[in-house]
Parts: structure tokens; C-alpha cells; sequence
């Protein structure tokens, strides 16, 4: 009966857990160390915002690795927005105040500048401050500084975080020195190379709320930068781009041979739905015909042996990132080969043991055991006595 009681209480229930999905590495080239870039089904099967990404080796050890963003290129460029228009001038005490007005060149075209260029006849030297508004009344206050000209050098622009005003007041000192000949709004923007981004097709489903079109886009955890939709018709609509909370706001448009379809993120949405709202007033919804994502190509550095299998395993919620020295100077590998993956696989679940707190089932065990105990010496002294 001792026996039995055991059996029962320290047989372990059984549990299932593991990764739920694999893919082979195909290891190819001379070199030690390797690299290979995510697939889209990468993204869509990991559990844990790639956190849960793991090689692994034949014998099942982990091998170090780090994930890799190709550098992207970008060069500062300037664009010419509009030239302004002096439309008052006033001296206030010691100080002029000169109202610039810029203007769009259609009605498409937003104010949107961080560089106001000014053009001076004279020598001359003066403190600064920019203020902007949208209606020529209401004043912002910008930025200040210092604006000069001299034989030698000059400093003849004046630079801010950008902003959307029409109407941008300079206020120097009183001279009659500081005169202007023109003004040019800039717009002064990185562009980023766009040859280590991917673009892919995205699906999307449509449908039409209280005159707004809602598109539900199966972003499929991509680390989306933009998103670009195809529309032939002549438009202006303005869009929210929403899931738990608001990530863009903005307006499309596409008016002959102007167009804006190109939605950009200031930080990467990695999400597996997102929503585009576009409100249509009383127009008719829009025709979507495309709509396409455009993110950073990512890789894998790992070092592998020779003649040695490796494979990727990923689905795994309950695991972090993890921190290998190889993340320290991974940057400094110049000389790498590159390899590609296998198919994606499912992989069956492992059986695994729970651990349980069996405090409560030993209590048990020995009050039965006593209780057996007691009932075998018991009935011994009766038979003794007998």
C-alpha cells in the first residue's frame, strides 16, 4: 500500500511547451562569420517584437548573434518654398519690425519652412527675434540670434525648428542700415536613401462608415517607415492613420500632375493592423487600387563552425532579448558571408515538466501513513491481548 501511495503522489503531471516555429540557415562561404537578412514571415510569426529570435546549433546550444540595420545614406537638401512679401514695416522706440508675407505657389502647396534667407545692401549688425502667425495678427514667438554683414563675412539666415506660418515678423534694431532687397523661405530636410528599404504589397480590406473609408492594412508587424497608396482620381482628403492610439495625421492629394500618396512615419509602426481613416465629406469614397510598405531591411550576424547546422526558431512569447558580447563589436566584422534560410516550419510541441508545490500532498502522505501506522500497532495488541 506504501508503494501505491507513492506512485500517486510523485508521478509529475506533463505539460507541452516550445517554439512554435523554425527555419533551417543554409550556411555557405569560407568566412566565420555570417549574416542573413529577416523575411516578411519573420515578422508575422514572432511573438515578442523579434525579442524571441534564437539560433541555434545541431546539438541545440545557443549561438550568439545581433541584428543588424543597414546604414542608411542621407544628405541634407534645401528646397525653395516661396519669396516673401515685405508688407509693413514699423518703428516701435529703438526697435523695427518688419512683416514678411510668403505665399503659396498653388493652393496644394503648404508654408512649411525652417530657413528664412535674407539679401542685405549694406553693412550692418543687429540682434534678432522671429516671431510667426497664420493671420498676420496672432504672433508666435520663434527663435532669436544675430544677423550681420561685413566685408570679411556674413550671417544672413535665420534658422528654426520648422513651421507652418504664413507670416513671419523680424524684429532688429532701429537703422537705417538693415534693408532688405528679398527674402526667401527654405525648407532644409534629410533624404534618406531609399536602396536598404524594402517596399512589399500589403493587403487591406475596405469599407465605408458615416461618409469615411476605413482601411484595415495587415502590416503584419512590419517595421513600417511609410506606406504609399495607388488612387487614379483627382482629390484632397485628409486621413487619420490610428490602432490603440493616433500615429498620423495629414491630408492626401492628387491634382493633375501633383500628387501627395506617400504616408511617412516620424518613428517605425511595427504593428499586425493598422487603420486608415480617410474622411470623404459628402464626396464620393476613393478608389484604392494598391497600397504598398515600405521598411529598413534588417540582418543577422552570427559566427557559425564549419561543416556545422544551425537553424532560426522563433514563436516563443515568454522569451526576451537577449545580450551577447557579439553586439559589442559586431560593427568592426567587415568580412562576412552571406547566406539565406530555408522554409518556414512548424515545429511540434516539446513535453516538458511543470514543477508543483507538493507541500500539501507530503502533509497528506504522512497523515495517511500514520493513520496506516496507527491501525497496523493497534491491531497487532489486540491480537497480542487476545
Amino acid at each position: 500500500m506504501i508503494k501505491v501511495l507513492l506512485v500517486l503522489f510523485f508521478v509529475f503531471p506533463i505539460y507541452t511547451f516550445s517554439y512554435e516555429y523554425l527555419k533551417n540557415i543554409e550556411v555557405s562561404g569560407k568566412n566565420s562569420y555570417k549574416e542573413f537578412y529577416l523575411t516578411k514571415d519573420i515578422y508575422l510569426k514572432s511573438k515578442n517584437n523579434l525579442n524571441d529570435l534564437r539560433i541555434k546549433n545541431e546539438i541545440g546550444d545557443e549561438v550568439p548573434y545581433v541584428i543588424e540595420k543597414n546604414i542608411e545614406i542621407s544628405n541634407r537638401i534645401e528646397k525653395k518654398v516661396s519669396i516673401g512679401k515685405i508688407i509693413s514695416k514699423k518703428n516701435k522706440e529703438t526697435q523695427m519690425e518688419t512683416v514678411v508675407k510668403f505665399t503659396p505657389k498653388t493652393k496644394l502647396d503648404d508654408i512649411v519652412g525652417n530657413i528664412i534667407q535674407l539679401k542685405a545692401i549694406d553693412n550692418f549688425y543687429s540682434k534678432y527675434e522671429l516671431l510667426g502667425s497664420d493671420n498676420g495678427k496672432n504672433w508666435i514667438y520663434i527663435s532669436s540670434g544675430e544677423l550681420y554683414k561685413t566685408p570679411e563675412k556674413e550671417e544672413l539666415r535665420i534658422e528654426f525648428i520648422k513651421k507652418k506660418y504664413s507670416y513671419y515678423k523680424i524684429v532688429t534694431a532701429l537703422t537705417e542700415k538693415i534693408k532688405y532687397n528679398a527674402l526667401v523661405l527654405l525648407l532644409n530636410e534629410k533624404k534618406i536613401d531609399k536602396k536598404t528599404n524594402i517596399i512589399t504589397n500589403l493587403q487591406y480590406k475596405v469599407e465605408e462608415k458615416r461618409n469615411n473609408t476605413i482601411v484595415t492594412i495587415e502590416s503584419n508587424n512590419l517595421p513600417l517607415q511609410q506606406i504609399s497608396l495607388k488612387i487614379n482620381d483627382e482629390f484632397k482628403r485628409n486621413y487619420i492613420v490610428r490602432n490603440d492610439k493616433v500615429y498620423k495625421t495629414g491630408n492626401l492629394f492628387k491634382v493633375g500632375n501633383r500628387e501627395k500618396l506617400d504616408i511617412q512615419f516620424n518613428k517605425k509602426i511595427s504593428l499586425e493592423q493598422i487603420i486608415l481613416e480617410i474622411e470623404n465629406g459628402d464626396n464620393k469614397p476613393l478608389m484604392i487600387e494598391k497600397i504598398q510598405g515600405e521598411y529598413l531591411s534588417l540582418k543577422i550576424i552570427f559566427k557559425a563552425k564549419p561543416e556545422e547546422k544551425y537553424i532560426l526558431t522563433f514563436g516563443d512569447r515568454e522569451l526576451f532579448k537577449p545580450r551577447y558580447d557579439l553586439e559589442e563589436f559586431s560593427e568592426i566584422i567587415k568580412v562576412r558571408d552571406l547566406v539565406v534560410l530555408g522554409d518556414l516550419k512548424s515545429i511540434p510541441k516539446m513535453i516538458v515538466p511543470v514543477k508543483k508545490d507538493w507541500t500539501v500532498y507530503y502533509n497528506i502522505f504522512i497523515v495517511v501513513i500514520v493513520i496506516l501506522l496507527s491501525g497496523f500497532i493497534v491491531t497487532k495488541i489486540v491480537k497480542k491481548n487476545n
